[in-house]
């Protein structure tokens, strides 16, 4: 351990010396008395050492993070449970944990000595930290005699993994339209479309509308059958969730910083609020998928709200410059679910991604969320006229846009979102 010393200290190097020298003298003088002394000054730090180091295998420690799931900016605390198995007592105890690696320094302790049996359980508090995944230890141990004659480092291998996860916001309680809301009779056509099997048959029950009653599969069973719609996709939406590093800003450092990193990041933000949205389309019963990853282009489903932030807790801005590779599993997406993207600053490239996975006309909604990250540049200024302009293209192509500026919440952008008219409607900022 960095700047501590195992073994015998100087006071017990020093006596040790004394001893062998009076020893060795004794005995070659024949003086019994200074072979008494030098035995005495020998056995003080040999004993203690024994002491010390079968304290040293005796000691227990058992360790736990409260809690192992927090939010950003949330606190986190250690608790270590030392416990000395040993009938003899122990001396003084210096606890020394590892912090985790983004963070400076160590977490140290005094703890007087422990009795016999005796268990002492000390915490300590981490600073808040960004989101993340976090790894706290191992603890060491530095253990002493009274005397101050021998210094033992004992190390554990136990360590502590919590997660940081995204802050996720309460939403109102409001869910954006499945596809079989808008218009007559749209689930059907577009499973009808799209090739999607939408029929299956049952008995037929007291009550049933005729005009269901499948005649041919009624002909082979002969029973009267009737057909039960299947939309296996009207529950699911898709979150797609902007990680490109060049479509995000940040404010500038110039003095004291936001404590809310949504506030100093357009990432945090969007990170939050893919976060936010996904666990409330998850806990009203939606089937959820995530598109993320801009390199292997792919969609993960999502079987609960703890995956979502869990995944979302590790995730990181990436250099891909614009949407191309996920351009066919947007459209797919769009195809089969309700699609809603959550957008940094959008070039060219992107806005023709986006704008031909939702064809104007669709019966499947499309909600985008576009972050105008200019005003995280500059707080206090009028953004970017061009977002404005991106978000016009994407309502032209039948989605529904808001416009999200600093300062806004993620609830408030979500309900401007679900006011909106499907394809027409620009809102311009979503504060609360």
């Amino acid at each position: 351990m960095a700047g501590f010393r195992s073994g015998f200290t100087t006071r017990a190097s020093c006596l040790i010396a004394a001893g062998t020298t009076a020893l060795l003298c004794g005995l070659l003088l024949g003086a019994v008395d200074l072979v008494r002394a030098g035995a005495l000054a020998l056995a003080i730090p040999l004993t203690a050492s024994l002491v010390v180091y079968r304290s040293r295998v005796r000691i227990a420690n058992r360790r736990s993070a409260d809690p192992a799931r927090a939010s950003a900016g949330g606190a986190v605390s250690i608790h270590l449970a030392i416990t000395n198995r040993s009938l003899l007592p122990t001396g003084a105890l210096l606890l020394e944990d590892q912090l985790p690696q983004q963070l400076v320094g160590r977490a140290r302790f005094v703890v007087p000595g422990l009795a016999s049996r005796e268990a002492r359980t000390v915490s300590y508090r981490m600073p808040e930290l960004p989101r993340g995944r976090y790894r706290a230890g191992p603890l060491r141990i530095r253990l002493t005699d009274p005397f101050h004659m021998v210094d033992v480092v004992r190390s554990f291998t136990a360590t502590n993994d919590f997660i940081v996860t995204p802050v996720i916001d309460p939403l109102p309680s409001v869910e954006p339209p499945r596809s079989y809301d808008i218009g007559d009779n749209a689930g059907s056509h577009s499973i009808g479309v799209h090739g999607a099997d939408d029929a299956s048959t049952r008995e037929y029950r007291t009550g049933d509308d005729l005009r269901k009653i499948h005649w041919r599969s009624s002909a082979r069973t002969g029973m009267l059958m009737v057909r039960q719609e299947e939309r296996p996709w009207q529950g699911q939406s898709t979150m797609l969730l902007d990680l490109r590093a060049a479509a995000h800003s940040v404010v500038p450092e110039d003095g004291e910083q936001a404590p809310d990193p949504r506030q100093r990041s357009s990432l945090e933000w969007a990170i939050s609020a893919a976060a936010s949205i996904g666990t409330h389309l998850l806990l009203a019963g939606r089937g959820v998928g995530l598109i993320s990853d801009l390199v292997s282009g792919e969609r993960m489903y999502l079987d609960g709200a703890p995956r979502l932030s869990d995944h979302l807790a590790g995730v990181r801005a990436v250099p891909q410059p614009d949407l191309s590779p996920i351009a066919e599993l947007a459209r797919t997406a769009a195809r089969d679910s309700a699609l809603v993207a959550v957008l940094g600053r959008l070039d060219p490239t992107s806005l023709r991604v986006l704008a031909d996975a939702h064809p104007r006309g669709s019966s499947i909604p499309a909600f985008a969320l576009l972050l105008d990250t200019a005003t995280w540049r500059d707080p206090s200024g009028a953004g970017d006229g061009g977002c404005a302009a991106t978000a016009r293209v994407l309502s032209a192509a039948g989605w529904r846009v808001v416009v999200v500026r600093h300062g806004d919440t993620t609830a408030g952008a979500w309900q401007s979102l679900l006011r909106s008219r499907s394809g027409g409607d620009v809102a311009l900022g979503a504060r609360r």
